[in-house]
């Protein structure tokens, strides 16, 4: 990506960047970081946020002018992780409907999400919910009419052509297809969360 930069200033300390793509925002958010000039940086699909101090914007609006080039970052890119998914069942009460809706049979619907690269694009929601790119885009599920109240850790849910993953307990409105059988979040680690934004993910059905 190469990226004269124009942001917006949408609040008296932030800016908005708008890019082409959610890779585009991963490297922009990396680069932006790198600058050491912002009290926070999120990285949206195709936008980043940078929170600053305002006594710095001119420090930070100086460094912007120079800023041409927006620079990969192969290490979180090229990583991927394993996540093992309990499909269906108590752990997927959604996944019936939802096969049924897309005229397909279960065992179809799992080895199509199990045989399709995926990507984690963003962090929102709740803390560490991660928003993952790779179904088809003609893959459009509708949120629950009536969201539940309490999602536990690590379920699966399905949104439009995203799969997310809740990485701690809470109310949601993705339908559910199963859960991972493995840890997301570890308050003890420097990442507490497992999944980052950037992460390629291969989901296998336990």
């Amino acid at each position: 990506m190469s990226a004269k930069l124009s942001p917006r200033r949408i609040a008296d300390d932030v800016l908005e960047f708008s890019v082409s793509t959610s890779r585009d925002a991963q490297m922009l958010a990396a680069q932006l970081r790198s600058l050491n000039l912002a009290e926070d940086i999120v990285a949206g699909l195709k936008t980043v946020c940078v929170r600053f101090n305002p006594k710095d914007l001119p420090a930070l609006e100086a460094r912007l002018v120079t800023f041409d080039d927006v620079n990969d970052v192969p290490s979180l890119m090229s990583e991927t992780i394993d996540l093992n998914i309990q499909y269906g069942g108590e752990y997927g009460p959604d996944l019936p409907a939802i096969c049924a809706a897309a005229n397909l049979s279960e065992q179809a619907f799992i080895e199509m999400h199990t045989g399709r690269a995926h990507t984690v694009e963003m962090i929102g929601f709740t803390p560490g919910f991660a928003y993952i790119s790779g179904l088809p885009d003609t893959f459009a599920v509708p949120r629950l009419s009536t969201p539940r109240s309490r999602v536990p850790a690590g379920s699966v849910g399905l949104s439009s052509a995203y799969t997310g993953v809740y990485a701690l307990a809470g109310p949601g409105g993705w339908p559910l297809i199963g859960r991972v059988r493995d840890p997301l979040f570890d308050p003890e680690s420097d990442d507490s969360f497992r999944l980052l934004p950037g992460h390629r993910i291969r989901f296998r059905a336990v």
